[in-house]
């Protein structure tokens, strides 16, 4: 039976049961960024489509434990003539997937699946259609793997560098080898984006990025399980915790949990952060804990999310970077935020930070689009960056 949604639309199935997403086997030896399979989309934001060609594109990478998968990125091309002195640029959008199934990632949400309820990826869309209304071409991976990798640290930098080089590799996109790059992230997506950014002139040196923006980062992982915890939001720690017991299987997470929280994370194992908010609001990490420390006072766990922290991973992007955030940002304190751009700055890397006096952590996902672009757009333009490191 077909199934229908409530536009009359024929649902689009989940990743797991959509046959493009069936991984290829013999790809062990292919190079990273390799194009495995593609099929054209109808690409849309917010239900409305959006104005360019789109691209499923399937390619092959190496995923957070090191094995040769094929992950999916959206490519997408603007159906307005780019009438710029140098060529069309690209730019890398990287959502904020945050989740643990594959309801959450991004290609689902570009191409309108809704069928299982609003994910985090959804909510981003709009950023896309900004990039696109800028002539810019737009690849979209979804970096977190087949699996739903949550914090996932040498998958994000695999499956986003490696993205760009399929996007670039993608001959119907017909993206000029000369074309400038930007990386673009939001919250747990500008996670992402730092972690590859930061990685990329060992992983993928042959990429020549324009400049980085980062808004709303969760530098330090940590920090921003501490800002959930208790809150409306509460619920994320679980979430978290069930992306790092994945990620990061030797750490055996478990074993800091108590038996209330083992179950918590058995139901989320296919959630997405706004599912595990509404299942367990005002929730503290302390609920959760073996024993009293076992999560928030424990020197082994931290090991592991700092493996996921671009604040304590090795490296600095050879870019440009742009670091937006509000002061008042609950979930991802501004003050990890500050101290990225400082180790940034002692590296060299011209950074600019801007500070929204402004709202918070969702209101500046909206509020700092314009900032974003504008910077973007100045870089690829070839103008000077601006910076505020002293």
């Amino acid at each position: 039976m077909t199934t229908l949604c409530a536009g009359g639309a024929t649902a689009v199935p989940l990743p797991e049961q959509d046959s493009f997403y069936a991984e290829r086997p013999g790809i062990e030896n292919l190079p990273n960024g390799s194009v495995l399979a593609s099929r054209p989309i109808e690409a849309e934001s917010f239900t409305q489509p959006l104005a360019a060609q789109a691209w499923q594109v399937q390619y092959k990478t190496v995923d957070n434990h090191g094995r040769a998968r094929g992950y999916v990125a959206t490519v997408l091309v603007p159906q307005q003539e780019w009438t710029g002195a140098a060529p069309r640029p690209l730019v890398s959008y990287q959502m904020a997937e945050d989740g643990v199934g594959s309801k959450c990632a991004p290609s689902y949400a570009l191409r309108g699946g809704l069928g299982r309820g609003t994910s985090n990826a959804y909510t981003e869309t709009g950023q896309v259609r900004f990039a696109l209304q800028q002539g810019w071409a737009v690849v979209v991976p979804d970096y977190q793997g087949p699996d739903s990798d949550l914090f996932g640290a040498e998958g994000y930098v695999h499956g986003v560098l490696d993205g760009i080089r399929a996007a670039k590799a993608f001959a119907p996109a017909a993206i000029d080898p000369a074309a400038p790059i930007g990386l673009w992230g939001y919250s747990g997506g500008a996670q992402a984006t730092a972690i590859a950014a930061q990685a990329h002139d060992s992983y993928a040196p042959e990429l020549r990025f324009a400049g980085v923006a980062l808004g709303g980062i969760t530098a330090d992982l940590e920090s921003a399980l501490t800002g959930f915890s208790g809150g409306i939001a509460g619920g994320a720690a679980v979430l978290g915790l069930a992306g790092l017991n994945r990620s990061y299987p030797e750490a055996d997470v478990l074993q800091y949990l108590n038996e209330s929280g083992r179950g918590m994370l058995a139901a989320a194992q296919a959630d997405c952060l706004l599912d595990a908010a509404i299942a367990h609001p005002f929730l503290s990490i302390a609920e959760l804990e073996a024993w009293p420390g076992s999560l928030t006072n424990n020197a082994e766990l931290s090991k592991v999310v700092r493996q996921a922290s671009p604040l304590f991973r090795a490296g600095t992007p050879t870019a440009p970077v742009l670091v937006y955030h509000a002061v008042g940002d609950e979930f991802a304190p501004i003050g990890s935020a500050r101290a990225l751009a400082e180790k940034y700055c002692a590296a060299g890397v011209p950074v600019r930070l801007a500070e929204n006096p402004i709202g918070e952590h969702v209101t500046e996902g909206a509020l700092g689009i314009f900032t974003a672009v504008n910077y973007l757009s100045d870089r690829f333009a070839g103008a000077p960056a601006p910076t505020t490191c002293r």
